[in-house]
């Protein structure tokens, strides 16, 4: 009997790769930016802040700026908080400017708060940037097939897929009941204090919601034989584009070596 799998056709090469391969492209990275977090020049992490162009060089080739750019936004508004709040607040003995705020008081940038702080923060964003790329080049439902492929059990599977759904779902959901709320007439816009009084009260349905959900998803997956042993039949499934190879040596290259010079840096 014929069967039809579904596949996600995708052209563009970065983003093809299989899924273990992209994941080993964002460890490998992530060791490389690690030991880069500890060579500095003058205390700032030059090396650090150059390596994160690399993600944004991914993210380019890979076409996947706009997912990217939101996940961006909000990294960066949490490292500007970490850079002002670290260098201005943690006092240490080296203060490299003085800030006159409408001749009121002055505030005191400190150069080793500082350097810290622009380490903290790049360690950051070169972290959620190059997971913000492997999420946004690569489905759950691929990561997922993959894993299966390679031992994992479908009970497994479903629970890790679940898992990275979750966010989304409740998400999902938050928005609707808040419509629901503004269509009752509930004021939902506003003020922080306005909308929190808003999003507390829909927290309830929110969670009842969640648990009528399993409820539901249990059900659908009993009546489709999820706990039946036996060989069972896929309709999605995920394949190699031969680029792996080549993506995941560039990649092993890239950190051994990051990792062979500050081996020699240290030497000295």
């Amino acid at each position: 009997m014929y069967r039809e799998k579904l596949r996600i056709e995708k052209t563009n090469a970065i983003t093809g790769l299989y899924p273990f391969a992209k994941l080993w492209i964002a460890l490998f990275y992530a060791i490389g930016a690690m030991v880069l977090s500890g060579i500095t020049v003058d205390g700032y992490p030059v090396y650090m802040m150059s390596s994160f162009l690399i993600v944004i060089i991914l993210v380019l080739i890979s076409g996947i700026f706009k997912k990217f750019f939101t996940v961006f936004k909000a990294m960066s508004v949490i490292c500007a908080f970490i850079i002002i709040l670290q260098s201005l607040l943690v006092k240490t003995d080296s203060v490299l400017a003085s800030i006159n705020v409408f001749n009121w008081f002055d505030l005191h940038i400190y150069k080793d708060s500082l350097q810290y702080s622009l380490v903290l923060s790049f360690s950051i964003l070169c972290m959620g940037g190059i997971l913000a790329w492997f999420f946004g080049t690569t489905e759950n439902k691929e990561l997922i097939r993959a894993f299966e492929k390679a031992g994992m059990s479908p009970k497994s599977s479903y629970v890790f897929l679940s898992t990275l759904q979750m966010i989304e779902v409740m998400q999902k959901n938050a928005k609707t009941i808040m419509n629901a709320q503004q269509a009752r007439g509930v004021e939902t816009e506003g003020n922080v204090f306005v909308r929190a009084k808003a999003f507390i009260p829909s927290m309830i349905p929110l969670i009842l919601s969640a648990v009528t959900n399993t409820e539901e998803r249990v059900l659908t997956l009993e009546s489709k034989g999820f706990s039946v042993k036996g060989e069972r039949t896929r309709l999605f499934d995920v394949d190699r584009n031969g680029k792996e190879k080549i993506a995941v040596s560039l990649s092993i290259a890239f950190a051994a070596a990051i990792l062979v010079w500050r081996i020699v840096l240290w030497i000295q």
